[in-house]
């Protein structure tokens, strides 16, 4: 027998290691003893990730392949990790971590076995593959091609994310674009656009989706793989499966024959990260999947504002939560936007008790970061948030150390995000290395992997890792022009052992990399937290886009209203009327629409005691207003606070 057989007496095994999870219920017993190709649609804070990882473990014991192994992919380092951990807490379960299992996103299984070995057999050299970093360099490279910017300029509907998301499609390595819009070949344009492409492929810049192209290219060129592939992984599981897009969704196809077992989890209701091109094709749950409706995560109250705005599958059930804070609506006038996250905040520490803040995060989040919609505030997070920062940049294009070794805000206030700070940390240290030509480093892309790399190089990793330790617990780095000449001591000092010979301070610190950001003092770095005190109590609100936090559990989150640009409207404008009275999604409703309430799906599925809506107060009739107040919400006009 190729794949082991799950059977319901099997299912003991869960109870030690998933001792806050119910596996007796019909429909997650039927998930877990499935042994053919099947999709499983499954309801936010339903436990689909858990859920997997039961499942994982229960294979692992019965496993009978020494060279063979389960292929588990996600779409996100979050749900990968997620399941590292559960199958790490349990000696059989840490079996498929190693070989010959792989456990990873699908970007890094397309990476590991297809897209780099062809570049590297091709002579080819990455230096990082990151969709932000690319559009940062694209936009640098667009301004000494004349007549590409000049006509980028005269399209700002189109061209600015088309040079954004430049792209190789096919084995052929097609010039595409993921969105936006560029003249077709044989015009200027169009050369000029190629030439960025081909320009940062030499430089060894890519997206993610440039390696399901070279993939592509490589199963062209050697069809054979795929029998190897599907021999070597028999069972496939794929979690996430609703953000695959269909170019990851057809490669995956083709890796893989029909001898393989593939089972599929997902929630078709959070298709927002697939891009619109194909989404027609994708195939996400097919006919006959089964179905796991409950959550785990929220209580009925936040349970009927998420079916409000549901378009598939069977309705979501409410999980525990009995006696759980009401829904909050807050309606603010336009000149007030600004107080938005604030007020919440305190309405957060007015209503939940440190021991349930301690439990996870409080965030506030918009569907869109920014926009060139006009009307009143509340279009996008600028109007709430007006120094919300994204990814660090130099003005070349370059990724920015002052951004990333900045402190925030949170630091000494409240909780914040230490792994993302570790992670930041290790980013601007494998940054200089790269940056100052260290061998050791050059295939590194990941700088989780910063010191196995160089200890794989006889590297003596010590003086690094006490520069992390102290970059890591320090405040203050970027505070003065003082304290940033200080940090650049600090990295030159001990990192000078696999610096060049004979590089001096100043050569070191005169590096690009190392520029603080054009028009930003020391010290004005932009934050994406908001740190709110009320008497001796503080909680720090994180601030970001929907997209950022798919998979997220949050103890209490904000829903910013925000202007869809290609749907031309406000989500929780057209989306109150279905919360306030219950009514379900029309037939008619555009695909456009329809978008927008995905977004509103994800992020009112959030919390798991506390959601509250935020819209501008012209926006909600007083009869939605008496509406909600009828059902049990609470509603706040913040301008009258």
């Amino acid at each position: 027998m190729t794949v082991p057989v799950i059977e319901l007496a099997d299912l003991g095994l869960l109870r030690s290691t998933f001792p806050n999870m119910d596996f007796t219920d019909a429909e997650r017993r039927a998930a877990l003893v499935e042994a053919c190709s099947k999709d499983v649609q499954a309801a936010p804070g339903s436990g689909k990730t858990t859920l997997l990882a039961a499942k994982l473990l229960l294979l692992a014991q019965k496993w009978p392949h020494e060279d063979r192994g389960i292929c588990v992919l996600s779409h996100t380092n979050v749900a990968r990790d997620e399941i590292a951990k559960r199958l790490s807490s349990h000696a059989i379960g840490a079996r498929l971590l190693g070989y010959p299992h792989f456990v990873g996103t699908i970007h890094a299984f397309v990476n590991q076995f297809l897209a780099l070995p062809l570049l590297r057999s091709d002579g080819e050299s990455v230096d990082v593959i990151d969709n932000d970093i690319f559009a940062a360099r694209a936009r640098s490279l667009l301004l000494r091609k004349y007549t590409l910017n000049a006509w980028v300029k005269r399209n700002l509907n189109q061209g600015p994310s088309a040079i954004d998301t430049l792209r190789y499609e096919g084995p052929y390595l097609k010039l595409g674009w993921e969105s936006g819009k560029l003249p077709g070949e044989g015009t200027p344009t169009y050369s000029q656009a190629k030439e960025i492409k081909d320009e940062l492929r030499r430089r060894g810049v890519f997206r993610h989706d440039d390696m399901f192209a070279f993939a592509e290219k490589l199963l062209q060129r050697f069809p054979d793989m795929i029998n190897r592939l599907s021999w070597r992984f028999p069972l496939v599981q794929i979690d996430e499966m609703q953000d695959t897009s269909w170019e990851q969704e057809y490669l995956l196809s083709r890796v893989f024959n029909a001898s393989v077992v593939m089972q599929r989890y997902g929630d078709r209701n959070q298709r927002i990260l697939v891009s619109a091109k194909d989404a027609d094709k994708l195939t996400f749950p097919k006919v006959h999947h089964l179905s796991v409706t409950t959550t785990k995560r929220f209580p009925e109250a936040i349970a009927a504002t998420v079916r409000s705005v549901q378009e598939h599958g069977e309705p979501v059930a409410a999980g525990p939560g009995d006696g759980a804070p009401s829904p909050v609506l807050m309606l603010y006038e336009t000149s007030d936007a600004t107080r938005v996250i604030a007020e919440f905040g305190k309405r957060v520490l007015q209503t939940l008790p440190d021991e349930v803040l301690s439990q996870g995060a409080v965030k506030a989040i918009c569907a869109r970061k920014q926009g060139t919609a006009t009307g009143d505030a509340g279009r996008h997070l600028i109007d709430y948030w007006p120094t919300y920062a994204g990814v660090g940049m130099a003005a070349a294009g370059e990724e920015c150390i002052f951004h990333l070794l900045a402190d925030h805000p949170a630091v000494g206030v409240s909780q914040f995000d230490l792994h993302g700070r570790v992670r930041d940390v290790k980013r601007a240290v494998l940054l200089t290395l790269r940056r100052v030509g260290n061998t050791a480093v050059a295939d590194v892309k990941d700088a989780s992997r910063l010191f196995h790399k160089l200890e794989d190089a006889g590297v003596d990793c010590t003086p690094v890792r006490s520069l992390c330790h102290e970059l890591v617990i320090g405040r203050g780095h970027t505070a003065d022009q003082t304290a940033w000449s200080g940090t650049l001591d600090l990295l030159y000092s001990r990192l000078n052992p696999l610096l060049p010979a004979g590089m001096s301070r100043n050569e070191f610190g005169s590096l690009p990399i190392f520029n603080v950001p054009q028009g930003m003092p020391a010290g004005a770095l932009n934050s994406n937290e908001c740190v709110v005190s009320l008497g001796e109590r503080t909680v720090c609100v994180r601030i970001g886009t929907v997209a950022s936090v798919k998979g997220e559990t949050h103890v209490a989150t904000l829903v910013l209203e925000a202007h869809g640009g290609l749907a031309k409207c406000f989500d929780l404008e057209k989306a109150i009327e279905n919360i306030s009275y219950g009514t379900p999604i029309g037939p008619k409703t555009s695909n456009t629409l329809k978008g927008l309430y995905r977004n509103l799906y994800v992020a009112m599925s959030r919390p798991t005691h506390l959601l509250c809506l935020a819209m501008n107060r012209a926006r909600a009739t007083q009869e939605q207003v008496d509406a909600l107040v009828a059902k049990g919400w609470t509603v706040v006009d913040i301008s009258a606070v």
